[in-house]
């Protein structure tokens, strides 16, 4: 279930009030918004099994952390073989 539109986005506060340029920083709340603040940081968003990296862009700005750190893999399709 979504957040609701009328509520405020959550942000993480511990992100937004520092002024300098956060180095090895793992995000754990994937339903944290991305703010223009955050632009050009390099974010690890965890999921569930590794941090992975994110570096964040003007294209980001406004999206959850946890819609750029996939949580499942992608099925692989064995090839058969001909006999």
């Amino acid at each position: 279930m979504s957040r609701s539109s009328w509520k405020i986005p959550y942000i993480i506060l511990n992100l937004e009030n520092g002024d300098r340029i956060i180095h090895r920083t793992i995000i754990y709340q994937r339903m944290a918004a991305i703010t223009p603040r955050l632009i050009g940081q390099t974010i690890y968003v965890f999921n569930g099994l590794r941090p992975i990296p994110i570096k964040i862009t003007e294209h980001h700005v406004g999206f959850k952390f946890g819609a750029f750190a996939l949580t499942k893999k992608r099925a692989k399709i064995a090839n058969l073989k001909k006999r």
